[in-house]
């Protein structure tokens, strides 16, 4: 779908990632670095018919990776969890503190995590008025077909970005779309609004706003997490 692939300029690529794509076998060999640094929290908040979710993601100037904190979404269980998606070695990392152990649990991304095999051209692509989002200027887009009608601000007078992980290529280009706007947002860029209308199924429609983007100096110290069977004596 060809919202999924150009919002990878922002948010909503990372988003469906996470809670939609499967992953491939876990793997054991691959070293990870000794630490993950982060200089940037970039915090949105999902609002649905059935609750709002805060999100909170961690990045870092021109790194091949980004965190993602998951409290938020796991409140009330006794597991501590942050992910780590790491482009340049092809893994998910997730760093779980549990029973007082620090464990790491290492999954190879696939190939198809990072494609698009759907056909776009049903989608028809607008540029919008411009707009400012928590003081930054955002450009507007709106991709839209039969089934869903997706409004999009994108801001690229940031330091930080998604695409450094995920890339910025399109390998199709839907009705209306300008090659140009990928490679303005190729290095810098982050969505600061998404508006998602399903046409047909109302309950599915959400809106995502980002509500911060402010310095950190947050580290994961990867050396400190060994695996499931080194934690319980395996």
């Amino acid at each position: 779908m060809f919202s999924k692939t150009f919002t990878n300029l922002g948010l909503l690529f990372a988003f469906l990632f996470v809670f939609q794509t499967g992953y491939s076998q876990k793997v054991s060999k691959i070293q990870l670095p000794a630490t993950y640094d982060f200089d940037y929290t970039y915090k949105l908040k999902m609002t649905h018919k059935k609750g709002d979710i805060n999100l909170t993601y961690f990045l870092k100037e021109g790194a091949q990776y980004f965190g993602f904190d998951t409290a938020d979404i796991t409140k009330g269980s006794d597991t501590k969890m942050f992910m780590v998606m790491d482009g340049n070695l092809g893994v998910t990392a997730m760093f779980m503190e549990m029973m007082d152990k620090k464990i790491v649990q290492k999954t190879k991304l696939k190939a198809s995590d990072f494609d698009n095999d759907s056909d776009d051209s049903e989608y028809t692509f607008t540029k919008i008025d411009s707009k400012t989002i928590m003081g930054y200027e955002c450009e507007g887009f709106v991709s839209e077909n039969d089934d869903n009608k997706i409004t999009f601000y994108i801001t690229d007078d940031v330091p930080v970005s998604f695409n450094q992980v995920f890339g910025a290529n399109v390998k199709q280009m839907p009705k209306g779309f300008n090659p140009d706007w990928m490679k303005k947002y190729a290095e810098n860029g982050l969505m600061m609004q998404m508006i998602f209308v399903d046409k047909k199924k109302s309950k599915n429609s959400m809106t995502m706003d980002c509500i911060g983007l402010d310095k950190t100096d947050f580290s994961i110290n990867a050396s400190a997490y060994g695996s499931m069977m080194s934690a319980f004596g395996g």
